[in-house]
């Protein structure tokens, strides 16, 4: 797993590291690169720089239940270049959860809160809330508040809205960090990180195989601020066959709202139903149960708004 997410941080797509497992087997894994942030380690050394940047990917992509989340990694150092700058393709992903920082290397990762850090606990990421419950590639520790800690360059999208990613950042102790990534969350969560699942089989980051009785309880729903700031369940799902019905309560039990699932020939589309979330705010547990039909569809991902 570390060998996967090094990979993917360190090198750009098209290259590879190959491991051949310890082994004297003869196969050899191979894995992939994506963003990029340090592409002269694969045929030399990592210095300082890299090592931190490496780092700060690491650790910004770690999870404490080592669920996969979906997220926007942003950095602003000048030395990142343009490959994580805001862009068109963040709108989707509005809320700061925090900023990441540190050197593995020598055991050490850092995390503060963002804006928007109690979001993180509705997708199932804990790592800024609560750095203290995270370890794997360090032990983490609390920074304490971005906007304390960070200085941030923010930037505007085609959109209006604004994304805010961190320059530079300070640890407990005054170290300046000079190559902090910023992660941004989306609202939408994936359905297979539900916190108890009965009935469907979990598949990909998705629920599959959703008959009558099966159930999907998530925990720590975000209903926003105020009173009925929530108005709509919005679930992304491939229907198919003849459909059925998904109603959704509030803790166990009150009914919410009833969604009639249609047939989109397995192709993955929202499809929503109104809410009766008047009076309700805060953070609640939300409950899907498949009260009719069989084999209905697969489940990508769940939203309340």
């Amino acid at each position: 797993m570390l060998l996967k997410y090094t990979a993917r941080c360190a090198l750009p797509e098209g290259q590879f590291l190959e491991w051949d497992g310890g082994t004297n087997s003869g196969a050899r894994l191979r894995f992939s690169g994506s963003i990029g942030l340090a592409p002269e380690w694969r045929d030399g050394t990592c210095d300082v720089a890299c090592q931190e940047k490496v780092s700060a990917c690491l650790i910004s992509l770690s999870n404490r239940t080592g669920k996969h989340v979906e997220l926007s990694l942003l950095a602003a150092a000048a030395s990142f270049g343009d490959r994580l700058r805001p862009g068109p393709e963040d709108r989707d992903y509005p809320h700061q959860e925090g900023a990441f920082f540190g050197n593995v290397f020598s055991g050490q990762a850092f995390a503060c809160r963002g804006q928007a850090a109690g979001k993180a606990l509705q997708v199932k990421r804990f790592c800024a809330v609560a750095p203290e419950t995270c370890s794997g590639v360090a032990e983490f520790r609390d920074a304490g508040l971005c906007e304390d800690v960070c200085e941030q360059e923010c930037r505007r999208l085609p959109d209006g809205s604004q994304r805010c990613a961190a320059t530079s950042c300070r640890d407990p102790e005054g170290h300046v960090w000079r190559y902090p990534i910023t992660t941004y969350l989306r609202n939408r969560i994936e359905a297979g990180n539900a916190d108890v699942v009965i009935g469907s089989a979990r598949r990909d980051g998705e629920l599959d195989s959703l008959d009558r009785g099966d159930s999907a309880r998530f925990a720590l729903v975000d209903f926003g601020r105020g009173l009925g700031s929530v108005s709509k369940l919005v679930l992304r799902i491939a229907g198919r066959g003849r459909g059925g019905r998904i109603e959704a309560w509030l803790d166990g039990k009150r009914r919410l709202g009833v969604l009639d699932v249609r047939d989109t020939a397995g192709i993955v589309e929202e499809q929503i139903a109104p809410l009766s979330a008047g009076g309700i705010s805060g953070r609640h547990t939300l409950v899907l149960k498949v009260v009719s039909g069989r084999d209905i569809g697969r489940l990508s991902t769940v939203e309340v708004r």
